[in-house]
């Protein structure tokens, strides 16, 4: 491709924002024209100035020599400050390379991030798939008819309805609230032996959601996006698969990485605060892990808590009254 130049430097149109090189050569070659053509003014000046001649001679020609000391002074003093001008123009040059090598590392470290988290997302929603495939492929023995299976949240569904039947009455029974170790270890060990005997391992199921837990916690990218991702781990439960982990979380000592996460992740604790737990179960949930669990207080009726909408209330229940009156008049 064709360069536009002129008599000292060059641009090349391929890199319209490089900036322009210089023709060495010319630049070379004025500066000698320079120095040549100062030097044969100077001569001539000093010969007119001395003319006309009377003698020519070495001590002569000696003194015509000396007297160019003042040019050669000056051409001494125009090569230092050269020199001190490249100095400095290296050190511009070194403070730029530095800029580009450190805006190079910042780009390197910004296209690390963005492949680790590419990375991270892969494996995330890759065992999230996982995931969600084991707990449709759960199963239970049916009892109601011999050699079939329940499958998937119906299984998980029919395990909680069994557990509240063996629970009975004592589901919802207050945890003890008395002084005595003994009064809560009795109430723990029931409960634990109720729990065994209804909520079986499902060790692949579970290990899955171990799988992710770990991952989130020690390979995600950045620290403060763990919390999102545990949201939307978290969004996916049901709340049979809820009170599931719950109780496997309760009787396996394993499942440290589920307890911690209940522990201490905000969206992991809304959910399994809401997921209408017995309180004594949590109350004993906390008691054997010593990790607290934080009780949601609903209100059904919030609606009808304020003032206006409680006398809308009244109004439409009087209308109602009202309507059976009047039919009974017309009749």
């Amino acid at each position: 491709m064709k360069e536009h130049s002129n008599f000292f430097y060059k641009t090349d149109p391929a890199e319209p924002s490089s900036p322009p090189s210089l023709h060495i050569r010319n630049v070379i070659l004025v500066c000698f024209g320079i120095i040549i053509i100062s030097v044969l003014s100077y001569a001539l000046i000093l010969i007119i100035k001395t003319w006309p001649i009377d003698e020519y001679s070495i001590s002569k020609a000696g003194t015509f020599g000396d007297s160019f000391g003042a040019l050669n002074s000056l051409f001494t003093g125009l090569g230092f400050a050269g020199l001190l001008i490249t100095i400095f123009l290296q050190r511009e040059d070194l403070k730029l390379t530095r800029m580009e090598l450190s805006e190079t590392r910042a780009e390197i470290r910004l296209q690390s991030r963005t492949f680790q988290q590419q990375q991270f997302e892969e494996s995330f929603y890759r065992l999230l798939a996982l995931y969600r495939e084991n707990l449709t492929q759960l199963s239970i023995k049916s009892e109601v008819s011999s050699g079939t299976r329940i499958y998937g949240i119906d299984a998980l569904s029919f395990l909680q309805q069994k557990f509240d039947a063996a629970c009975g009455t004592e589901r919802i029974m207050t945890f003890p609230s008395t002084a005595r170790d003994n009064d809560k270890d009795d109430y723990i060990y029931w409960l634990y032996k109720t729990c065994s005997m209804i909520f079986f391992r499902q060790t692949r199921y579970t290990e899955t959601l171990n799988a992710i837990l770990s991952l989130i916690e020690n390979e995600c990218f950045l620290s403060e996006k763990r919390e999102h991702y545990l949201k939307i781990l978290s969004s996916q439960f049901t709340i049979y698969e809820i009170k599931f982990l719950f109780y496997q979380a309760f009787l396996n000592p394993n499942y440290h990485a589920l307890r911690s996460t209940i522990s201490t992740s905000p969206s992991f604790q809304s959910r399994f605060s809401s997921s209408s737990i017995p309180l004594g179960h949590c109350k004993s949930f906390e008691y054997l892990w010593q990790i607290h669990l934080p009780q949601k207080e609903f209100n059904a009726d919030r609606l009808f808590s304020i003032d206006r909408f409680k006398a809308a209330r009244k109004r439409t229940a009087q209308r109602r009254q009202e309507k059976p009156e009047q039919s009974h008049q017309k009749i």
